[in-house]
């Protein structure tokens, strides 16, 4: 007679048990959250170090962006022929007029042949000896020199400095003060790596505006990124690849130069040298 008592549920053989396909399924979850996680920390890490740099005091900016100007510049590598030194002073002047900005500015000529000029935190400022043996005009120059200085005003140095500290040093930067030393240290990277495509706008507006107040031409500005775009060259990759889309930005300096009524006209580098 058969066994009519209730037989024990045997599992279910059906769906994805640990088939490679339920592993696949698994693996791709843990994997796409994890991108999310991390995305998301990026982006609040992002807006964070806007915030932090609006919060600390200008002497953070001053404090690693000595350092690393001594890293990145020092003494002997700076040129020090005092024609070539008294002719960027001549070129700033009118600009740091024109500024009104909080830093205090300082500048040095590096005996580089690549054609760059960087601006670090606190207003430390590197013009290459290639930069202005490759420039026409002083308008040029000038046009270069506002870029970097609205770098330094508007924080944007600093403000990637905090963005890869992580969230965990900023803060505690920010709130508990902290060692300079590492911060110097992702400062100095800023002399061989560019900005984002937002700072790098808004360093090309407020450079405009500074050309403007000042009364030099910012037609200087798209005549010298015409010409990086346009002449290729050893000495060009550098200065492309810290300054991205000079010819997007050419065109909209142009635009801004059309309705500028310059004032007063800039010398020429000439045959400067170095030493």
């Amino acid at each position: 007679m058969p066994d009519s008592s209730p037989q024990p549920t045997q599992p279910s053989t059906t769906g994805f048990g640990h088939s490679p396909r339920r592993i696949a399924v698994e693996i791709g979850i843990l994997v796409g959250g994890g991108a999310l996680l991390i995305g998301g920390l990026l982006w609040f890490a992002r807006g964070l170090s806007g915030w932090a740099a609006d919060w600390l005091p200008l002497g953070f900016d001053a404090a690693i962006g000595q350092s690393a100007w001594e890293t990145t510049t020092p003494a002997a590598k700076r040129c020090t022929n005092p024609q070539t030194l008294a002719y960027v002073e001549k070129l700033t002047a009118p600009l740091l007029q024109a500024n009104a900005s909080s830093f205090e500015f300082q500048f040095a000529v590096a005996d580089d042949p690549s054609v760059n000029a960087f601006a670090l935190p606190g207003g430390f400022v590197t013009i290459n000896m290639g930069l202005l043996r490759r420039a026409d005009t002083g308008e040029e120059i000038a046009a270069v020199l506002a870029h970097e200085l609205a770098h330094v005003d508007r924080r944007h140095g600093t403000q990637r400095v905090l963005r890869q500290l992580g969230t965990v040093a900023l803060i505690s930067l920010v709130f508990g003060g902290g060692d300079f030393h590492a911060p110097a240290e992702l400062a100095g990277g800023l002399a061989g790596s560019a900005y984002d495509r937002e700072q790098e706008a808004e360093a090309d507006a407020v450079g405009l505006e500074t050309l403007e107040r000042a009364g030099i031409d910012p037609s200087g500005m798209a005549r010298f990124f015409e010409r990086v775009s346009g002449e290729p060259g050893a000495l060009v990759p550098e200065f492309l690849s810290t300054h991205p889309d000079p010819g997007d930005r050419a065109v909209v300096a142009a635009q801004a130069a059309a309705s500028a009524s310059p004032s007063q006209k800039l010398a020429a580098p000439g045959d400067l040298e170095c030493h």
